[in-house]
C-alpha cells in the first residue's frame, strides 16, 4: 500500500458515493476484484444492493461469485444462461442495441441477461478497470509507450463501442448504467500515473495498483482475485460454440444470419 494506492482508493470511494449514493443498485458481479470493489463500495453508499451473476450452469463466474458474496455480506442471485437460450438472447441483444460485433455480443451477454432480470433501477459493474489498471493479458510484456498506446486505444473503444451498447440495452429495460471506474476525476488521474506503477509483473500479477487500493479500502480478500474475460468466465463462449457446432455454422455466420433476419423484419 502506498500514497498512490491510497489516492486511488479515496477516488473510487468518492465515485461510488456520487454515482450510487441513495440508490437501489444491482451489481453485475463476477466475483473478481473489479466488480467486487464496486459491490463493496455500493454497500457503503447505496440504499440497497443486490449482486447478480450471469453464466452457464457451473461456470467459473457463478462458482466464484457464490463463494465471494458471503465475504461481502450482500445477497446474490444467479442468472443461468442455457444453450437453448443463446440464439434468442443474441437476437434480442442485436435488435435492442444494433450491435453486430460477435465479440461484443458474447462479452456483453452476461450483462444483458442481468439487465433483463434485475429489479433495481441502477446497474453498476467493473467496466473501465482493465483498461486503466493494465488488466488485460495482452498487456503483459509491453513497456512504457507501447503499453500506454494500447491502453488508450482500448479506452477509446470502450467509450465508442461498449458503453453505447450497454446504455441502449439498459434503456430498453428501463435501467440506468453507472460506472464507478469511469469517474472523470479518476480517469484523469490514471492518465498521469507513472507507467512503472501499472506494468504487469507477469500473467499472474496484474492490476497490482488496484489490488493495493483494495487493501486500502479494507478489502484484502479481493486484492489477489484473478479475473477471466466475461465471455469465458461466464461460459458464454463455450455455449455459443456448442450451439454453432450443432447448427453446423461458425459463430460469425450465426451472427450474420441473425443480422440478415433482423434487417429483413425492419424492412417489412
Amino acid at each position: 500500500m502506498t500514497e498512490l494506492s491510497e489516492k486511488v482508493a479515496r477516488m473510487l470511494d468518492s465515485s461510488a458515493q456520487r454515482l450510487l449514493g441513495g440508490k437501489d443498485v444491482a451489481v453485475a458481479f463476477s466475483g473478481g476484484i473489479d466488480s467486487g470493489i464496486v459491490a463493496a463500495l455500493a454497500s457503503r453508499h447505496a440504499r440497497g444492493v443486490r449482486l447478480y451473476t450471469a453464466g452457464t450452469p457451473g461456470s467459473h463466474d457463478i462458482e466464484t461469485a457464490l463463494a465471494t458474496a458471503p465475504l461481502l455480506g450482500i445477497d446474490i442471485e444467479t442468472v443461468e444462461i442455457r444453450d437453448s437460450d443463446i440464439v434468442d438472447y443474441l437476437r434480442e441483444a442485436m435488435t435492442v442495441t444494433g450491435t453486430d460485433s460477435p465479440l461484443t455480443l458474447a462479452f456483453e451477454m452476461p450483462l444483458f441477461c442481468v439487465l433483463r432480470t434485475c429489479r433495481e433501477g441502477c446497474v453498476a459493474g467493473g467496466q473501465g478497470s482493465d483498461e486503466q489498471f493494465a488488466g488485460y493479458s495482452k498487456y503483459v510484456g509491453k513497456q512504457d509507450v507501447p503499453l500506454r498506446e494500447e491502453m488508450a486505444g482500448d479506452m477509446a473503444k470502450l467509450y465508442k463501442e461498449t458503453l453505447p451498447h450497454e446504455r441502449k440495452a439498459a434503456a430498453h429495460f428501463g435501467k440506468e448504467m453507472e460506472y464507478v471506474f469511469l469517474d472523470r476525476e479518476l480517469v484523469s488521474f490514471m492518465r498521469n500515473v507513472p507507467t512503472a506503477a501499472l506494468l504487469p509483473a507477469g500473467e499472474e500479477v496484474r492490476k497490482k495498483l488496484l489490488g493495493d487500493a483494495a487493501m486500502d479500502l479494507g478489502l484484502e480478500y479481493l486484492a489477489g482475485r484473478p479475473k477471466k474475460a466475461a465471455q469465458y468466465g461466464s461460459g458464454v463462449m463455450d455455449a455459443v460454440k456448442r450451439v454453432c457446432r450443432k447448427k453446423g455454422v461458425t459463430y460469425n455466420q450465426l451472427v450474420a444470419g441473425l443480422k440478415k433476419e433482423i434487417d429483413g423484419y425492419s424492412r417489412m
